[in-house]
């Protein structure tokens, strides 16, 4: 679950299970006896959206729910945002692959959650980029399709 806090009047600081802090300002001070109420309705959203899958617009569901509670906030920050985007989008690029290897090979969705013995929503949002995939569930998949998983070089070299 996430700790929010106030910092001040007009910054929320959230720290994520991981250690990864998060900070949101608020565009108009916010009087101490609404600061716990509004941080506690941060950690709410933050919990509600990421245990739907939601990463990728995390932030965004926050803002608008925060602000249709009477809270002008101008938005999350996160020590990781960009690794993050890059993470979303190699999902999805795994996911795309797995359903093109499953079309390629004519199985149904329902089949293949089958043959892997995993739940075909989980196959669902995998597909989606919208699950993170541990090794073990990606090779169940990957023997299912009579395929294996290995690391290849990237287009662009990873930069130090």
């Amino acid at each position: 679950m996430l700790q929010t806090k106030f910092v001040d009047d007009s910054t929320i600081e959230g720290i994520a299970p991981d250690g990864e802090k998060i900070t949101w300002k608020i565009l108009f001070p916010v009087p101490k006896q609404n600061q716990q109420h509004f941080a506690d309705r941060v950690a709410y959203y933050y919990q509600k959206y990421y245990e739907d899958g939601i990463d990728m617009n995390l932030g965004y569901w926050i803002w608008m729910h925060l602000n249709s509670e009477g809270l002008a906030i101008d938005g999350g920050k996160a020590d990781r945002d960009n690794e993050r985007i890059l993470l979303y989008q190699e999902r999805e690029r795994i996911g795309a692959r797995i359903r093109e290897l499953r079309k390629e090979k004519n199985i149904e969705a329902k089949m293949l959650a089958q043959l892997a013995n995993i739940d075909a929503a989980n196959l669902s949002r995998i597909e989606q980029g919208r699950y993170s995939v541990g090794l073990d569930i990606l090779s169940k998949i990957a023997f299912a399709l009579g395929a294996k998983i290995e690391l290849v070089d990237s287009v662009e070299p990873k930069k130090p």
